[in-house]
């Protein structure tokens, strides 16, 4: 994708505030030429390094290597029924409710300006129904569309954790439902949005290839399988890396408390009633971007007690 009109722009006024910055060298007046010249030239500095900038945006939102595998998965019923779980994950996304179906929505609308974004129809009736297995664990895991482009917004960044059974069995799940919804339109970034990219204040969805095969613990109430299903949650990407607390920022995800002091003084019963609940031991109401619903859709019971287990054991 690239912005011709907008990048265009961007490079017309640089050349302009360039042109005005060598003519005010040629004024006699020393307010008027020292003015100029500064001010002119400033604005020419700021155009140019826009320009580069935003070239450096879509250079980010074209193809990025990442091969593709040939796998075909095989679509057991026990793959089918794994996978089904991860159903209530992916519709927090593109369910337009954030519950199934996965008919897709539109990101952009209500944001800045930046130009469309959508988490695209995910049923048989989208595009993806066109893919083959090896390009769908891609885009989940690789965060690249089967044309090679990153994703926006898609969470790679931690689905990348899932293990090669997972993500297989979500695509079971996937090519399983009923074909509602239509084909998404394009995302496409304007110039706006390539300068977010540029600067690094918004990443693509892009990620390193994965080179060794992915096994997950077994599926119990342990703390090892509790850790597993928190890399693949994306806990951290709130909480911080430690689960210490996270920073927050206007560009990326909220606040999340730290986990380690918060978890510790719960058992078991009140860290899943807090998740079915929304409502934390101490009668506290969690947080709006704390994604409690979509979490209780996803885990069973046992889930939650080996999540506990998990975050219950980490030194504070």
């Amino acid at each position: 994708m690239f912005d011709v009109v907008g990048v265009g722009a961007l490079v017309l006024l640089a050349a302009l505030f360039g042109w005005l910055a060598l003519r005010s060298r040629r004024a006699t007046h020393a307010i008027v030429k020292w003015g100029g010249l500064g001010l002119s030239g400033l604005l020419a500095a700021i155009g140019s390094a826009a320009v580069i900038v935003a070239l450096v945006g879509f250079y980010k939102l074209n193809h990025q290597p990442y091969p593709v595998s040939d796998l075909k998965v095989s679509g057991t019923p026990e793959q089918l029924a794994r996978g089904t779980k991860f159903i209530a994950f992916c519709a927090a996304c593109h369910g337009p409710e954030g519950k199934p179906p996965l008919a897709g929505v539109a990101f952009s609308k209500g944001g800045p300006p930046i130009g469309t974004m959508y988490a695209p129809t995910l049923t048989p009736a989208g595009e993806i129904n066109g893919w083959s297995d090896g390009e769908i664990i891609r885009a989940i895991r690789g965060g690249l569309h089967r044309s090679g482009r990153p994703l926006l917004v898609m969470p790679s960044e931690f689905l990348r954790n899932l293990s090669d059974a997972d993500v297989q069995a979500i695509v079971v799940a996937l090519r399983a439902q009923p074909a509602t919804g239509t084909v998404s339109p394009p995302t496409r970034l304007n110039t706006l949005g390539a300068l977010f990219i540029g600067a690094g204040m918004f990443p693509t969805s892009a990620q390193q290839p994965i080179t060794a095969p992915v096994v997950a613990p077994a599926e119990d109430t342990s703390a090892a399988y509790g850790q597993y299903l928190v890399s693949i949650l994306g806990c951290r990407l709130c909480h911080g890396e430690h689960l210490t607390g996270g920073t927050g920022g206007k560009m990326g995800p909220p606040q999340g408390p730290d986990l380690t002091h918060l978890v510790s003084r719960w058992s078991a019963a009140e860290f899943a009633n807090t998740l079915r609940t929304g409502v934390d031991p101490a009668q506290h109401t969690l947080a709006e971007g704390m994604p409690w619903k979509m979490i209780s859709a996803f885990a069973s019971d046992d889930d939650l007690k080996a999540i506990h287990a998990y975050l219950h054991g980490l030194k504070p």
